[in-house]
């Protein structure tokens, strides 16, 4: 069974977001790259991202994310695309952008808009490929 695991909030300030997180809540921080930090209470965790651009969605809820057994995929993909709600890759849309919860992303017959992963990828990894490569 699917199980909702992050929540991603957009803020003009993640790093001062994320200390309030951890000092009034005891959350724990476990990764910054580009402006982002995300925390976790141990369960569940909170992606707090950073508006880049004037363009970026308000601060405020943006998203959630499922994690799916990987047998699962399959079948999750298959009565969405069925419903006319395909999932699509978000990271062709800004693919510097370094999202380890993410394979793909969908919405609901509302519109909301969902991640969809079969689990967090390491975001060293994830950071060192879209690296510059340092020069000598």
């Amino acid at each position: 069974m699917a199980t909702i695991r992050h929540i991603a909030i957009f803020s003009d300030n993640p790093a001062k977001l994320a200390q309030f997180y951890v000092d009034v809540y005891g959350m724990k921080i476990t990764g910054e790259n580009q402006g982002d930090v995300w925390i976790t209470d141990g369960y569940m965790d909170v992606a707090l991202i950073m508006r880049k651009t004037e363009n970026s969605p308000k601060p405020g809820i943006h998203h959630f994310g499922f994690t799916l057994e990987a047998g699962e995929k399959p079948a999750v993909y298959e009565k969405m695309k069925k419903l006319n709600l395909a999932p699509w890759d978000p990271r062709v849309e800004n693919p510097t952008v370094v999202r380890p919860f993410v394979e793909d992303a969908g919405r609901d017959p509302d519109g909301n808009r969902f991640d969809l992963s079969t689990g967090k990828r390491e975001m060293e990894v994830e950071a060192a490929k879209h690296r510059q490569p340092e020069t000598a």
